[in-house]
């Protein structure tokens, strides 16, 4: 390998104690800068535990200077601290059986190849990720750290992926993934909060009520339980008709602390009791904070409480990723 100075930079001197990441990237291929930017962010990280990134640029077979230049220009945009490297004539993409770009090889301290990765989708990059922190002997267990302690990473990947997934409506999907959140750290409350909110679209009440108590356990002052909660006491008071002014000064407290699906949880409210100027001033306020309007969950819709729990499932959905 050439690096974009020309000089050769052999790949055995640039692995760390612990290993080497090898991402296969090409500047047209918008899922690769995607990756080589989330590698990029976690270089510093993966350095500290021993294991290094190679950029490996794969755009040409035989670049020629304008093609170099191409690069150069490139990287000088992106400002990657990682290495990057050439290769000419696709020498080493053949030699580790690329058909697909990006790809990403982690090879651990023995030279031997520990996982291999075609392509980076949602659902695959995080397995990769796992492998990565598994080669760099990133834990990711820990006993009965506090519960501000740090998060394992890998349940952070997982919790994102979970709500990418639900805003795209794979709730089944998604569902998994936060359980595989939960188990990668038991210290960690949102991956059940989540659950939770799953358990309350689907009716099921005693293990949304269950689950929260579990986060509450971990994290009592978490915002997104006390959300969840008043949502849940909403449902349980409109189902006995009793008033609701608990859910809702809960919900307005938290909107005014920028929990979008709180303040387009209490416009629902507010929607659904024929209080249409406060609802209207909530979901100004939710629109506000997560660019999404949630008046569009009931465009066309009566109000009425059953509108109001499904616009809520919905709003929350499509701001989840945001996790907002």
């Amino acid at each position: 390998m050439r690096d974009l100075a020309g000089q050769s930079r052999p790949l055995a001197d640039l692995k760390g104690k612990r290993g080497i990441v090898i991402v296969f990237w090409a500047g047209w291929s918008d899922r690769s800068v995607e990756e080589l930017k989330r590698l990029d962010a976690a270089s510093a990280d993966l350095a500290a535990h021993g294991v290094t990134v190679a950029a490996v640029n794969v755009d040409r077979f035989s670049p020629d200077e304008g093609d170099a230049k191409e690069l150069r220009d490139l990287i000088d945009r992106l400002h990657p601290r990682v290495t990057v490297l050439v290769d000419r004539g696709l020498e080493l993409f053949h030699a580790y059986g690329v058909v697909t770009v990006p790809s990403t090889a982690v090879v651990d301290e023995r030279g031997r190849l520990s996982y291999f990765l075609y392509g980076y989708s949602h659902e695959q990059r995080e397995a990769l990720f796992d492998a990565i922190d598994a080669t760099a002997g990133i834990a990711r267990l820990h006993a009965a750290p506090a519960a501000n302690a740090a998060v394992v990473p890998a349940a952070l990947r997982r919790l994102q992926l979970g709500r990418l997934q639900l805003q795209q409506g794979h709730a089944d999907a998604a569902r998994s993934s936060f359980e595989l959140a939960s188990q990668a750290d038991a210290r960690f409350a949102d991956p059940l909060v989540e659950l939770a909110a799953l358990a309350i679209d689907a009716a099921d009440r005693a293990s949304a009520r269950e689950l929260l108590d579990r986060a509450a356990a971990i994290d009592a002052r978490s915002g997104a339980v006390r959300r969840e909660r008043a949502r849940l006491s909403a449902i349980d008071a409109s189902a006995a008709a009793r008033p609701l002014p608990e859910a809702q000064d809960a919900l307005t407290d938290l909107s005014k602390r920028d929990d979008a699906a709180a303040a387009g949880y209490l416009g629902y409210l507010l929607w659904a009791a024929g209080d249409a100027a406060q609802a209207e001033r909530a979901f100004e306020r939710a629109q506000a904070i997560s660019d999404v309007d949630p008046r569009a969950c009931i465009a066309g819709e009566r109000a009425g409480a059953a509108a109001a729990w499904s616009a809520m499932t919905r709003y929350r959905r499509q701001v989840a990723a945001a996790g907002r």
